[in-house]
């Protein structure tokens, strides 16, 4: 500023002639007065109107007024190519009464126009939010976003479970208890070598496809080299299954007899592996109606397979197994030509060592903790099989485990969907650990609740629906429920882990929780059968979330309010004992009537326990009718 000043004068700190003559060069129109007097010198001007001239003072902090925004350019989307002209424009004039300082001339008023949501009142207006976002309001309208957010993918998550619940009573009453604990076994074994060969290779392709890659050459390397991976590791396997069938045979299932269907499982154990790129890539690409639409008809050709190969044509096992791998084909069918096809337009269809090194590094110790999660959950059906009752017995157990864990499908799945984005949503707020608080408080609650009734709706399933020799799982079920819904608990206590990118920590626990079951079904198995595989498997999901708690109170302390927890938990005990009790030995209209008076009254004390009064529940109500009605019309 001074240089320019600086030009504008001679040495003698007057007011340069050049800035007082008239330029005939310049591109702008320009008049002179033609009455001036002779003795003025002559000033060119522009034609502007007539302002009246207001001083100013100088503001002493210039950087606090409001101003409009200007658009801002991205060089790179400007065209260099193009050769600009430059126009020569000379300053104007200064006023002969200003001394050769422009900061003293008279200035325009410019009015301010403030952004919204900047200044003063936006200032105000995002505290008023901020603050309005802390209040109850805020908090229901939180639970019911988790509830929408289960979204679409929540029927994919649940087809599958429900479809087995359905199809259990039908294989039970269509197939021997030994062929049937033999089923129970196989797929046991699917799911093990399953996971062996995928190679961690399912978070590793999401990662490498939303995260590490971003050009449509690089995704599509991939996928391919998922493919690739994929079908070199278990091509092979299932080869080798092929040839020592028999000793498989003899290992899992204690007979020769299954050496068939346990060759025919590694070609099941195939379609699983190749079905597995195809729905990560729809999951990847965020294509959630196909993703469902598949899954559903992939659903629902297992049923339609299992209830025609093994009903009317009487295949036993091996129809199951076909029926089964039946609903992998479809995803290879309908997404394979659509995945060769992109990978042929993005010149995709070769190996990439450094895309399989990538997702091989991230994805294999992945697999230990599948690995131990397996251990957790199904071990001990194979374990009856070998040092309990044989395959009888672990067909019945695996019928009421099934039973039993049916709190699975129907709660948690959802939940496991919809909680996720909404934890790292929450983390961001100062009051996180307050609305995690709260969210346990209720989730817990919907936790014992459904436990209580599913286990007792499981056990007249059970005495309803499947053959007598099965009943003998009663005992099982609510054990098994117990255990599912220290699983939903143990999503809680794990709040910590995820947020603090702790996750070494989740195979530590599953690797305790797997040890611990693995020596309590030991020790049990052979001396109290089905109800030691039950009693172990409680005991490790206790140990489980034990564990758990404890870590997460060190590295993100939230107040669980674990007393009023466990007050829940051995009223609902109590309850349930208590009920099962009085209900026995009495005819069927007293029994249910029973059941259904304690689970009422169960459903009552948990409201009180969370503090949820009738007043409370009338304005809940209304809220969220208001807030339903307020999305229909934003839909509409």
């Amino acid at each position: 500023m001074n240089d320019m000043r600086n030009n504008g004068k001679r040495r003698t700190g007057k007011l340069a002639r050049q800035f007082r003559e008239p330029r005939l060069d310049w591109d702008v129109p320009v008049t002179t007065s033609a009455t001036a007097d002779p003795d003025t010198d002559d000033i060119a001007t522009f034609e502007i109107p007539s302002i009246d001239k207001i001083v100013t003072r100088r503001l002493h902090s210039i950087d606090q007024s409001p101003t409009m925004q200007l658009p801002a350019f991205d060089m790179p989307s400007l065209s260099l190519s193009t050769e600009l002209r430059a126009i020569r424009l000379a300053l104007p004039a200064i006023p002969q009464e200003i001394d050769g300082d422009w900061a003293d001339a008279a200035t325009w008023v410019m009015p301010a126009i403030p952004k919204p949501g900047s200044g003063a009142t936006g200032a105000v207006t995002a505290f008023e939010t901020k603050e309005k976002a802390k209040g109850a309001g805020s908090y229901i309208s939180l639970a019911l976003e988790m509830v929408k957010n289960s979204g679409i993918y929540a029927i994919a998550a649940m087809m599958s479970p429900l479809v087995s619940l359905i199809l259990q009573p039908f294989l039970t009453h269509n197939l021997s208890q030994n062929d049937y604990g033999a089923l129970a076994n196989l797929y046991i074994i699917v799911d093990l070598i399953s996971t062996i060969t995928q190679l961690g290779l399912s978070p590793a392709f999401f990662r490498a496809y939303n995260k590490d890659y971003e050009t449509p050459q690089d995704r599509a390397g991939v996928l391919a080299n998922t493919i690739l991976l994929l079908a070199l590791c278990t091509i092979p396997a299932a080869i080798g299954m092929t040839f020592v069938s028999s000793t498989l045979s003899n290992l899992f299932l204690r007979s020769s007899a299954y050496s068939l269907p346990v060759a025919l499982t590694g070609i099941v154990i195939v379609a699983e592996n190749l079905s597995l790129p195809a729905s990560s890539w729809f999951r990847a690409e965020k294509r959630t109606i196909p993703y469902t639409s598949l899954s559903v008809a992939s659903t629902l050709l297992v049923l339609g397979t299992n209830l025609v190969l093994v009903g009317p044509l009487h295949m036993g096992l091996i129809g199951a197994l076909l029926a089964k791998g039946s609903g992998y084909l479809v995803y290879i069918v309908f997404t394979y030509p659509l995945i060769f096809l992109r990978l042929f337009n993005q010149s995709g269809l070769k190996p990439r060592f450094d895309i399989m090194k990538s997702m091989l590094t991230f994805g294999i110790p992945t697999v230990f903790g599948d690995i131990a999660s397996w251990v957790l959950q199904v071990s001990d059906s194979w374990l009856l099989t070998l040092i309990g009752g044989g395959l009888a017995s672990s067909g019945a157990y695996r019928a009421a485990y099934v039973l039993g864990g049916v709190l699975s499908p129907v709660l948690l799945a959802p939940w496991g969907l919809a909680w996720g984005p909404i934890m790292y949503s929450v983390s961001k707020r100062d009051d996180a650990p307050k609305i995690y608080s709260l969210v346990f408080r209720w989730w817990s609650s919907v936790l014992l609740f459904g436990a209580f009734g599913l286990s007792l709706v499981s056990i007249i399933v059970l005495d309803v629906f499947y053959p007598p020799s099965y009943k003998i799982g009663e005992n099982i079920i609510p054990l098994i429920t117990m255990a599912t819904m220290l699983q939903g608990i143990w999503y809680m206590f794990m709040i910590g882990v995820n947020l603090r990118r702790k996750t070494i920590l989740e195979f530590v626990y599953m690797l305790i929780a797997s040890g611990s079951n693995l020596i309590f079904n030991l020790f049990l198995i052979p001396h109290y059968g089905d109800m030691g595989a039950a009693a172990a498997t409680l005991a490790s999901y206790i140990i489980l979330a034990t564990v758990s708690y404890i870590v997460n109170l060190r590295i993100y302390p939230i107040d669980y309010e674990i007393g009023t927890f466990l007050l829940k938990l051995f009223i609902g005990v109590g309850l349930y004992i208590g009920g099962r009790f009085l209900a026995s030995g009495q005819p069927p209209v007293i029994s249910w009537s029973i059941i259904i008076l304690t689970l009422l009254l169960y459903a009552v004390i948990l409201l009180a326990i969370g503090g949820l009064t009738p007043k409370k529940i009338v304005g809940l109500i209304g809220f969220v009718r208001n807030a339903l009605a307020k999305g229909q019309k934003k839909a509409a």
